[in-house]
């Protein structure tokens, strides 16, 4: 069978990284696939693609200002995506994010194969233009099938018959957090450096902290557009050699391994991917009671959940595990067993199941 994944570009983020597991998989499993993208030629995918797989980068990024100009690109990426279906004639197309699934969709009418499209957010709270919505509502009951991550998102398409629910996988952990907890020293986060990630909220909840806990420090991996307002809330609460933006890292694990707690406060989550690797690595996690992360933690079970940008809840829950090793303990041996519930294995063959339900419907 011959697959085509189409996604905007092949950089850092969740539903990248998906889209690259998924194309390493299948075409392990002896289909022909093509990765397309609208990248420059010359951009490098951060996540490994198998040498096997046709990667086409159709160089259609692209940004004007001028609302003709911009409608110009979008038709401009429409013609040469369909081009690009035309040529590679394949038996199923699978897309990747709202804008993109839209854009496929359009580019594949009327050429006959299948298209599944799958949301990366949840739509209840990632707002796109109005007119981009609508036209959401009236292309995706055309695709063959709707991936979305939770049962969450899956609410905001319910009057659709076509809604499949599959969550990410959780990669493979090598090694996890046993025995004793050491002291919390360490804390870190990880995500695209943007405003609804809240990592202004959690520099304000650790400084709060700080003056009674003078041995911590904060790592946030990532990289976005916000570095330069959070280094300036950092300046301003005197916080340059505690608070640390590194940037992104290839081994999150060893990143992960290296802390003693995970805070994650998302004003909203389409799957919490970095949580959940944090979970798996066992540390003990506080996390925003936002859509992606109620579908992952149990408050109280594998992790615990504050109020969405509620700073004040967040500083004591931080404090309160803080002072509580035993509790440390507990949650983190509760939340390693999301590797079970995630596993890759159990999570491809969802996929796999996905793509032979569509592949029968043709026949």
């Amino acid at each position: 069978m011959h697959l085509t994944l189409v996604i905007s570009s092949l950089n850092p983020g969740g539903a990248e990284r998906v889209l690259s597991a998924l194309a390493n998989h299948w075409i392990s499993k002896g289909h022909q696939v093509s990765v397309v993208n609208f990248a420059a030629s010359t951009d490098i995918p951060f996540y490994q693609l198998d040498p096997k797989i046709n990667l086409i980068q159709l160089d259609q990024t692209a940004a004007e200002s001028s609302f003709l100009k911009r409608s110009w690109n979008v038709l401009r990426r429409i013609l040469c995506l369909r081009n690009t279906l035309k040529k590679l004639k394949s038996d199923v197309i699978v897309s990747f994010t709202d804008l993109t699934n839209m854009t496929t969709l359009i580019a594949a009418l009327g050429l006959k194969v299948p298209v599944i499209v799958s949301e990366r957010t949840n739509p209840f709270s990632h707002k796109i233009p109005k007119l981009y919505e609508k036209m959401r509502h009236l292309l995706y009951p055309k695709a063959s099938k709707v991936v979305v991550q939770t049962e969450s998102a899956a609410r905001y398409f319910a009057r659709m018959s076509n809604i499949t629910v599959i969550p990410n996988a959780i990669a493979e952990v090598l090694q996890g957090q046993e025995g004793t907890r050491r002291e919390v020293r360490n804390l870190v986060s990880v995500g695209r450096l943007c405003p609804f990630k809240g990592f202004a909220p959690l520099i304000q909840a650790f400084s709060h902290l700080l003056p009674k806990y003078p041995d911590l420090t904060l790592t946030i991996y990532g990289e976005g557009a916000e570095r330069g307002n959070l280094e300036k809330l950092i300046a301003e609460f005197n916080l340059q050699d505690k608070v640390h933006l590194p940037g992104v890292t290839q081994n999150i694990q060893e990143a992960l391994l290296a802390a003693d707690m995970f805070v994650f406060p998302s004003l909203y989550e389409g799957f919490p991917n970095a949580l959940c690797e944090a979970m798996a690595v066992g540390l003990p996690v506080i996390a925003s009671n936002c859509s992606g992360n109620i579908d992952v933690v149990q408050d109280g079970i594998d992790g615990r959940l504050f109020p969405v940008g509620d700073v004040d809840s967040l500083v004591k829950l931080m404090e309160e595990l803080i002072k509580n090793p035993e509790e440390c303990q507990r949650l983190s041996l509760n939340a390693q067993k999301i590797s079970e519930r995630f596993h890759p294995t159990r999570i491809l063959k969802l996929w796999d199941d996905l793509l032979a339900d569509v592949s029968r419907q043709l026949s």
